[in-house]
């Protein structure tokens, strides 16, 4: 896995490739050192590796270790080029690495739409022996509750996309949601997120106008899971706190606009996903050459009437 849904998305498939071993040989989960803090969390009794910048660095790792198979999930050259001196070598088929895997198998496709990435990585298995399984996540772990947290119910707010500013809702809807979700619930806000979402964060904080504690770029990976887990409602795009949130079984609302909720939406049934379709939805852009329609068309009507929902029935 290449990012923190990335991995949460392949927890399903990872638990069922090491029920499948069944002892006969060990499990090791290949990511980014970023995220191997939260491995014991999302994946309790598998061996987490970092992966090195330099994709042949890996070659040593893989050696020592004497792994004799490896399933590549993600769909890229590199990872295919990581895993290249491992005996059997299986992943989907893409023409340009094709010949760097022992075998590979198509995609799953669907005559309704998309496939969830989380079922593609199961049908991968599948394809290549294993029995079905399904996406269900494990029950979420006990985590503390942070040090800092407020006496009030917290709203965590995480106004951040790391993909590109086509993924990013306007600072000032996210603004007027907060104000009536707190003038309702009596929540304290807080906005969340890494070093690169402060930006975002702060024209929030901007829009928002009264005092507004901001957490961006100053908390962890597993800091934010413990805020997560102790969050009474979670507002996001579609990120990694979104599957965190998700993961965790915390209630929340996700946006969707350039990307498709039937591909990389949330696991289970706690965060709902806000959306205004629009004909070049999902487009996957990084930055749209339009007028982001599919996201300046959600008002924060439609946003504010899906917290509702989605806190009727949790």
């Amino acid at each position: 896995p290449n990012w923190l849904g990335d991995l949460i998305l392949s927890v399903p498939a990872a638990r069922l490739y090491h029920s499948w071993l069944n002892g006969r040989a060990s499990l090791v989960v290949a990511g980014p050192a970023s995220l191997a803090p939260l491995a014991p969390l999302l994946l309790p009794g598998l061996e987490y590796v970092s992966v090195a910048r330099w994709p042949m660095a890996m070659a040593a790792e893989w050696k020592k270790r004497n792994v004799a198979a490896a399933v590549a999930f993600p769909n890229s050259l590199r990872v295919a080029l990581e895993i290249l001196p491992v005996c059997y070598r299986a992943g989907f088929a893409r023409s340009l690495r094709n010949g760097l895997l022992t075998e590979h198998r198509p995609r799953r496709t669907s005559p309704y739409g998309f496939v969830h990435v989380s079922d593609q990585y199961l049908g991968l298995l599948e394809d290549l022996g294993l029995p079905g399984g399904s996406r269900e996540l494990p029950p979420p772990p006990s985590l503390p509750k942070p040090s800092q947290a407020p006496a009030n119910p917290c709203l965590a707010v995480f106004p951040g996309a790391a993909y590109g500013p086509a993924k990013r809702w306007d600072p000032a809807c996210f603004a007027a949601v907060i104000r009536d979700l707190v003038k309702e619930y009596s929540w304290e806000p807080i906005l969340m997120g890494g070093p690169d979402d402060t930006e975002s964060c702060q024209a929030v904080a901007e829009a928002y106008g009264s005092p507004i504690r901001d957490l961006s770029g100053k908390t962890s990976a597993l800091d934010l899971a413990h805020w997560i887990a102790h969050a009474r409602f979670v507002l996001c795009h579609d990120s990694g706190p979104m599957h965190l949130a998700a993961f965790l079984r915390r209630p929340g609302v996700a946006i969707f606009g350039s990307t498709e909720p039937a591909w990389t939406g949330p696991l289970g049934n706690t965060v709902t996903v806000a959306r205004h379709k629009v004909s070049c939805s999902p487009c996957f852009l990084k930055v749209c050459p339009l007028d982001r329609r599919c996201m300046t068309r959600l008002s924060p009507e439609e946003v504010l009437t899906a917290c509702r929902h989605r806190l009727a029935k949790a």
